[in-house]
């Protein structure tokens, strides 16, 4: 068999951020749902499919993996469930009591990279909305020769968070890398690392092992980034859509861009193909008294009021003379008979009483966490 073109993968879902809460007090940023059926793990392990990467490593913060485990099951819908096809999770905290206990802390990992056999390896997280042509990566990495292939996005540097890295390139082409809230001298559009990266395994086995006598961080991607500047890095320009998750208002307009045919388009409907949790529900049902205008909803849900630019997840009920603008309502919750939604997150498994009012504003979306009755009005 001919494994020239093999990629292994380690897929970091460690990154959180305060400015998601309450939306991640539960849950990691990697299974916040997206656009009514998704969640955000999804383009990552799509992006690895479509590649058809086989063997992931991925890590995540305790506490975290309940949500994980019932989304990606078997791993069946990203091909992870076949004879030679197998994912494995661990905790980033495991890692970091093994060195504290002045033990190889990357051992599974480099256990991993051996055994996996592939000559190349694919570093990635979960909290860019994106997707990526990982062969078409590969490809352009293969060419260069060099060991590290950086994939990266031009933006206007307003949509990177404090500690996102932003690439810059000097005459000769060469890369150095800074956080972005060390950028001097900021231009109208910088390249923003969406840290996608394609190492050859060789290279990523002698890092890790170098790291780990050293006594860095037990973070393989962030030791990356931070390091990545010693290498002579070649860079791939993904010019598709994307979305930077990095507080309430962008995973809420990242969301509400989806109302947009282009944009819906573009990220779910190309050539390659977005894999979710397979769900066998009734389509929704809509009462002849419903009114719907420019919303996208999920299955199995009960619409009997009126609904306009919103995202609707799987389950939901909403009910006779309800009235819901500019909202994003999670899996089974149920708004009741005369309620007022506008700008608003509605997590799952919330009941929104009869006649109450949620207002929030475009620039400051109102929260409800998971599993909330809300009996009084919550105005912004």
């Amino acid at each position: 068999m001919n494994n020239s073109n093999k990629m292994a993968a380690i897929l970091s879902n460690v990154s959180s951020s305060n400015a998601l809460y309450p939306l991640t007090s539960e849950r990691p940023i990697a299974t916040l749902p997206f656009d009514c059926k998704y969640r955000m793990i999804d383009f990552p392990l799509s992006s690895l499919s479509n590649a058809h990467v086989d063997n992931i490593l991925m890590t995540f913060n305790q506490g975290e993996t309940q949500s994980v485990f019932d989304h990606l099951g078997s791993g069946g819908e990203w091909g992870l469930d076949g004879f030679k096809s197998r994912y494995f999770v661990y905790l980033q905290e495991d890692f970091q009591r093994l060195k504290e206990q002045g033990k190889e802390y990357f051992a599974q990992q480099l256990s991993f990279l051996k055994k996996s056999k592939a000559p190349y390896t694919v570093l990635l997280g979960s909290k860019f909305i994106c997707n990526v042509d990982l062969n078409a990566v590969l490809k352009i990495h293969k060419l260069a020769g060099k060991e590290i292939t950086a994939v990266y996005k031009k933006v206007s540097p307003d949509l990177a968070g404090a500690y996102d890295t932003i690439l810059r390139f000097d005459e000769s082409g060469k890369m150095t890398n800074c956080y972005k809230n060390q950028l001097e001298d900021p231009q109208e559009k910088e390249a923003l690392c969406l840290n996608i990266f394609i190492v050859n395994t060789a290279c990523l086995i002698d890092f890790l092992e170098k790291m780990q006598k050293a006594g860095e961080l037990a973070s393989v991607s962030h030791l990356l980034r931070v390091h990545m500047k010693e290498y002579d890095v070649n860079t791939y320009e993904y010019t598709g859509y994307m979305s930077n998750i990095t507080d309430i208002k962008s995973y809420y307009d990242a969301n509400m861009v989806m109302l947009d045919s282009a944009n819906f388009t573009s990220l779910l409907y190309g050539s390659q193909p977005i894999y979710t949790k397979i769900k066998n529900e009734v389509p929704t049902y809509f009462s002849k008294e419903s009114k719907v205008v420019k919303s996208q909803l999920g299955s199995g849900g009960i619409i009997e009021g009126e609904i306009r630019s919103s995202l609707i997840s799987r389950g939901s009920k909403v009910q006779k003379d309800a009235l819901i603008e500019h909202t994003l309502i999670f899996t089974n919750s149920l708004v009741k008979s005369g309620a007022k939604i506008q700008y608003a997150i509605i997590d799952k498994n919330v009941v929104v009483e009869n006649n109450v009012k949620i207002i929030g504003t475009p620039d400051k979306p109102v929260v409800i966490p998971k599993g909330t009755v809300v009996s009084e009005d919550v105005l912004e």
